[in-house]
């Protein structure tokens, strides 16, 4: 094999207390493309083992300062990985077990010829190579099954939350069509934002023009006299805002973000919240909010849906007016069949 083909054959330590064998299979190595030290007993192998890394040591069983299978255990201390070649004049059952627990290679019995130490050494190399590559294989393996089992999840997830979803608007469509009074139909839709949202608690918050006022109507998972504190103006904290703008907002950390200051939220105590202006027709009649989204975050997702809510709940608080929040009295147009929105 020629030296070109061994360029990056690999570094050996060579330990044998015979002058001639190492000047042997030292040419024989380097004439191979290897890079070789030499050591002739035990402590310089460990000296030449703490200066440098090597693929390889090829050792020489019995040693003047060591048993060979002494410095094999001390070299497996130091490297797991390294290839270690035994040379010996005679194998017993006994040694050569020892030697394959320890992690051995292969033994070369003496006399041998350079060229198959050669040989051994280059096959060594190789298979070191290819359970590396072995290795990096099952590591992507293993990443790309992660991988597939956190897709997997999120779809079970996605499909656990449409499942939520339509089953929220079939019981909201259900409710709707067994009619009923403005606060009781309120409150289903606001039931609905709670569970396709997942969400602790909402609440709706009708304009009254007459006194410039954001004033809660009705809630879910709230007390009602929290609701019922709202006494918000046009453009005062997030929800008079949204209200304002006419423009929905998500705020997911109430407490850092930029509506830190807003009183109302902070009575409440929530964390996140969803708000979105409910309009009909070209007149907005007030706002929906929904609280404290248990993983913490509000999605666009969520807000397109609360948006197909947000239309019937405009159409109560028009229905309202000015009237008591406990009028019985159901809105005069039909509502949209919601399934018709899936």
């Amino acid at each position: 094999m020629s030296a070109e083909a061994h360029e990056s054959a690999g570094t050996v330590l060579l330990v044998d207390d015979e002058p001639q064998i190492r000047t042997v299979c030292e040419q024989a190595l380097e004439n191979s493309g290897y890079q070789v030290t030499t050591a002739e007993d035990g402590a310089g192998a460990l000296d030449a083992l703490e200066a440098e890394r090597f693929d390889v040591v090829v050792l020489d069983i019995i040693l003047p300062d060591t048993d060979g299978l002494e410095l094999l255990r001390a070299i497996r201390e130091r490297d797991r990985d390294i290839i270690v070649v035994l040379i010996t004049g005679f194998a017993s059952l006994d040694s050569a077990m020892e030697a394959v627990r320890l992690g051995a290679y292969e033994y070369v019995r003496k006399p041998f010829r350079a060229r198959d130490l050669v040989r051994i050494l280059d096959r060594g190399i190789e298979s070191r190579s290819l359970r590396g590559r072995n290795d990096e294989l099952l590591a992507e393996l293993r990443l790309a099954n992660e991988e597939l089992v956190r897709q997997q999840e999120q779809l079970r997830e996605r499909m656990r939350m449409a499942t939520d979803e339509l089953a929220a608007f079939v019981e909201l469509g259900q409710r709707l069509s067994e009619g009923g009074g403005l606060t009781e139909t309120l409150q289903s839709i606001l039931q609905a934002g709670v569970q396709i949202t997942r969400c602790r608690a909402g609440a709706a918050y009708r304009f009254v023009p007459s006194a410039g006022l954001l004033r809660g109507v009705i809630g879910v998972g709230l007390p009602s006299g929290d609701v019922a504190r709202a006494h918000l103006r046009l453009g005062e904290g997030m929800l008079g805002r949204v209200l304002a703008r006419g423009v929905a907002q998500v705020e997911n950390d109430v407490l850092a973000g930029p509506v830190a200051d807003d009183e109302y939220l902070g009575f409440l105590g929530v964390q996140s919240v969803l708000a979105t202006p409910l309009v009909w027709g070209d007149e907005t009649f007030g706002v929906l909010a929904l609280f404290d989204q248990e993983s913490g975050s509000f999605s666009e997702d969520s807000l397109n849906l609360v948006r197909l809510l947000a239309g019937q709940a405009a159409r109560v608080l028009a229905a309202m007016g000015d009237a008591p929040v406990d009028d019985d009295e159901p809105p005069a147009s039909e509502f949209v069949d919601l399934s018709d929105l899936l």
